[in-house]
């Protein structure tokens, strides 16, 4: 049989019925959910509000009975309506707010804690570092405080924080970020206080950790003589935010981000006056000297006992140092031992902790620095010691002057304006002690060049550091020295634009990373060093070799002078003395191609006319009309080096201060760098290993060319300093270059750039700059690099020898010669026995290879 089929208006009306039924039960579940809380109303109101026989105490029991239910709707009701809804308008606000409060931490070379960068430095986009907020039309910037964020939060220090602050968060009594025990502890409290201080005062109630977090983050913590309103008014803008901050730091369930804010975030200590230290890793850092990975449970359970009673770091008066001691013994007596019995369930372990916190309780510990960096403070300010070793931010600007700013220049052209979301901690190439005393030589040498040449110094400039004012400035004073792996030994640097990672234009404004075709610094006569290589990479010439000079004395070839005549004149004259027109017509003659290729892969960027069929690529080398940043010269040095001293196939980066980094989650395994950020050079792609005999024989000219028994070269007032004059040295090039405008006497840049190896291994790539980079504002008359950056170079070389004294590097000295050996087959190549060419090889005749061009390369 078939299956009689229904009408479609008959399944319709079927429909139509389920529908209508299910909508009745839906209204009818509703009517009861709203008769309840009715009835319950009606019932209170009878019984409590309008029942004469309680009298007038009925007035008290609807009062409280009004505030239960207020305090039941804002913790079940209001609470997570406004979680859910101010997550979807305030998220980005608050990953902003709490963003601007991260601190970077930064190390020396050994590991020891320097401090952390000042907010001005450490901030994205606004800092406020006064003590109130600051209205800026509808944003409000409040103070800043800085921490360094945990990557993994201590877990007894969780444990015992949450135990005392906030131990129902995310149960039924505080299920969204306001506890109904707190809210209900309000009246009590503003009894108890009214009666204590015989005037009306408002009580308070438990606030919990999202609670505090508002209260951190925007700054509005109880302060002692606020009223009765303020105070109010604070408690209904924490009740506020709190959800909202609870919905944001739980979502989906997980709790990482809420614990990370509660150890980046409460405030912890603080030193005598104020200036608080938040987060348990840097007062971990201040207050144990160590970090918070290595704390131990009785002091994690200290610094989550400390909350809302700070640490007080300095002593002061008498009643100050009371106050101190008394607060220390609450918070290692009663609080951190309460965690300890509560929280701790094994009983050998609880006794070994008590035991810890009774040896703590003697008294608070003074803040902690390393001994080399505690004599450093002493030497430099010795009246600002106390306040920098309490003060993290304060410690690191007096420790790290200038070296602070090229550090936070390095991260930004690596990252670009968001470095903070990849970086947690910096750990510095040089030794900070070390480099504070460098420092110290530097500026006095500059007083002095400042004395010797004041009437050729412009007006508007000085060279005393200590002359500096509203009138007077310093030009750019960069003296940098990288050790042979590119890590940054010495560090000066008289301003706070950190020049040597280049011009500020040449920054890009959208992300603040550096765009090398956009510098227009020139690099003076250092530029010449790039035709050394390229005649060495062709192989054709020797230090003999003999150029036409258009501009040659009718006598002394061999000297520095110049004439009217046109004669020829040797390529270590040339190079010595930085002759022009020479360089220019041998530059010339071996052609633009392969100087064009050493111009783009070292990083330089020929002149604008370029581009338009103007000067040609020998030229600009030659003139120096190439543009890049001090670091790209220096790195040009430090590859130079590489191929003198045997590690031609080694790739070498940009000099940095970076040793190491401590990332972030997010920048782990090299995630948020640059493309562009720092990329390498293999030397022998650029200077073919046959013509590093020339390139050494050219470029020590500067120190080392004598004719007649004097010395000649724009270095020969440190002449001392060629290798062939020192036992200690093994190898020394160095080039110098003056940058001019229209008028050949207005000093814009002076320039020394080299490297050098002493007998011990050690190996530096140095440069050295005093200038404005500016045609358009040059800072004197008639100076040049062998008058100003040759006596800073003096100064950086002596120190350099003191530190390769301490630092010998074996292995970059050649292998010792074998005496005997086996036959070798007459097929075979002949051993290389030395890594540095020797006069015979500058000598022999061309071989083939020699004879190529690069453009092989």
């Amino acid at each position: 049989m078939h299956a009689v089929r229904q009408p479609r208006s008959a399944r319709c009306e079927c429909g139509f019925a389920a529908m209508l039924s299910i909508l009745r039960h839906l209204t009818a579940l509703s009517e009861i959910c709203l008769r309840i809380p009715r009835q319950i109303v009606r019932w209170l109101m009878s019984a409590v509000a309008f029942n004469p026989k309680l009298g007038p105490l009925r007035h008290v029991f609807t009062t409280a009975m009004l505030y239960v239910l207020f305090a039941i709707t804002l913790v079940y009701v209001a609470a997570p309506i406004r979680g859910y809804l101010g997550d979807l308008t305030m998220h980005d606000k608050l990953g902003y707010d709490a963003e601007r409060w991260l601190a970077t931490a930064i190390y020396d070379p050994k590991g020891s804690f320097v401090g952390t960068f000042d907010p001005r430095l450490d901030s994205l986009r606004d800092v406020n570092y006064t003590d109130s907020a600051i209205e800026l039309g509808n944003y409000v910037a409040n103070p800043d405080h800085k921490s360094i964020p945990v990557r993994d939060v201590p877990e007894q220090y969780w444990r015992c924080l949450s135990y005392h602050e906030d131990r129902y968060l995310g149960r039924l009594l505080n299920p969204f970020g306001i506890d109904l025990a707190g809210v209900l502890k309000i009246p009590i409290t503003t009894i108890t206080y009214s009666i204590a201080a015989r005037r009306p005062t408002l009580g308070v109630g438990g606030s919990t950790l999202p609670m505090q977090f508002a209260r951190v983050i925007y700054k509005t913590p109880p302060h002692a003589n606020e009223s009765g309103i303020a105070k109010l008014r604070r408690k209904l803008g924490e009740w506020w935010l709190a959800p909202v901050i609870y919905r944001e730091l739980t979502r989906g369930g997980d709790d990482t981000l809420l614990k990370q804010w509660a150890a980046n975030h409460i405030w912890l200590a603080q030193r005598t006056g104020g200036q608080p230290l938040h987060g348990v890793e840097v007062t971990s850092q201040v207050v144990f000297g160590k970090e918070a990975r290595d704390l131990t449970t009785a002091e994690q359970f200290v610094l989550a006992s400390a909350v809302n009673k700070p640490i007080i770091l300095l002593e002061g008066s008498d009643r100050l140092n009371a106050v101190r001691l008394d607060r220390w013994r609450y918070i290692t007596e009663v609080r951190a031992r309460t965690c300890a019995k509560k929280l701790i369930t094994d009983e050998a372990e609880q006794r070994k902790i008590v035991f810890e916190l009774m040896a703590l309780a003697g008294g608070p510990p003074d803040p902690k620095v390393k001994p080399k960096l505690e004599a450093a403070l002493e030497r430099v300010v010795p009246d600002q010691v106390k306040r920098a070793e309490a003060n993290p931010m304060i410690r690191a600007n007096l420790l790290l002057p200038a070296a602070r700013f090229g550090i936070r220049e390095e991260m930004k052209q690596s990252y670009g304006f968001g470095w903070r979301d990849y970086v947690r901690g910096v750990t510095t190439t040089f030794d900070i002690g070390e480099n504070l005393a460098f420092r110290e030589k530097i500026d006095g040498r500059l007083a002095a060049l400042n004395t010797e040449w004041a009437s050729r110094i412009n007006a508007a400039y000085t060279l005393d550091p200590k002359k500096v004012s509203a009138d007077k400035t310093l030009p750019n004073v960069i003296v940098v020295a990288a050790d042979a792996d590119g890590h940054i030994v010495r560090y000066y640097e008289s301003g706070e634009t950190a020049a040597y990672f280049g011009s500020l234009p040449a920054r890009r404004a959208e992300d603040g990373v550096y765009d090398p075709s956009a510098e227009s610094r020139q690099v003076a006569s250092t530029g010449k060093m790039l035709l050394a290589i390229a005649l060495a990479n062709q192989g054709r010439d020797t230090g003999e070799s003999r150029y036409s000079d258009l501009a040659a004395p009718a006598q002394g070839l061999d000297t520095c002078a110049k004439g009217t005549s046109q004669q020829s004149r040797k390529a270590i004259v040339a190079f010595a003395c930085s002759l022009n027109a020479p360089l220019i017509n041998r530059g010339a003659a071996l052609g633009q191609v392969p100087i064009k290729r050493l111009i783009d892969g070292f990083g330089f960027t020929m002149p604008p006319a370029a581009a338009t069929g103007g000067t040609p690529p020998s030229t600009a080398v030659v003139l120096g009309q190439i543009a890049g940043s001090p670091r790209r010269v220096h790195f040009m040095s430090s590859v130079v080096l590489a191929s003198l001293i045997g590690r031609g196939a080694r790739p070498v980066r940009p000099p940095t201060m970076i040793k190491a980094y401590d990332y972030t989650q997010k920048g782990q395994n090299g995630g948020g760098i640059a493309a562009e950020a720092r990329p390498a050079i293999i030397p022998k792609s650029l200077i073919r290993p046959g013509g590093i005999g020339l390139i050494r024989t050219l470029l020590e000219a500067p120190l080392c060319y004598e004719a007649g028994g004097k010395s000649y070269g724009t270095l020969k007032s440190i002449a001392k300093w060629c290798a062939r004059r020192r036992e200690d040295l093994r190898l020394h090039f160095a080039k110098t270059g003056t940058s001019v405008t229209l008028d050949p006497n207005a000093t814009v840049d002076t320039w020394a750039t080299g490297g050098l190896q002493f007998a011990d291994g050690a190996a530096y790539s140095y440069v050295v700059l005093v200038g404005t980079g500016t045609a358009s504002r040059p800072w004197a008359h008639d100076l040049h690099a062998a008058q100003i950056a040759a006596p800073l170079l003096e100064v950086l070389l002596t120190d350099l020898a003191g530190h390769a004294k301490s630092t010998p590097r074996r292995d970059l000295l050649p292998a010792p010669r074998i005496k005997s050996a086996p036959r070798i087959s007459k097929l075979a190549p002949a051993p290389v026995t030395s890594k540095l060419a020797t006069s015979a090889d500058l000598e022999r005749s061309p071989s083939a290879e020699q004879l190529r061009t690069l453009t092989s390369n």
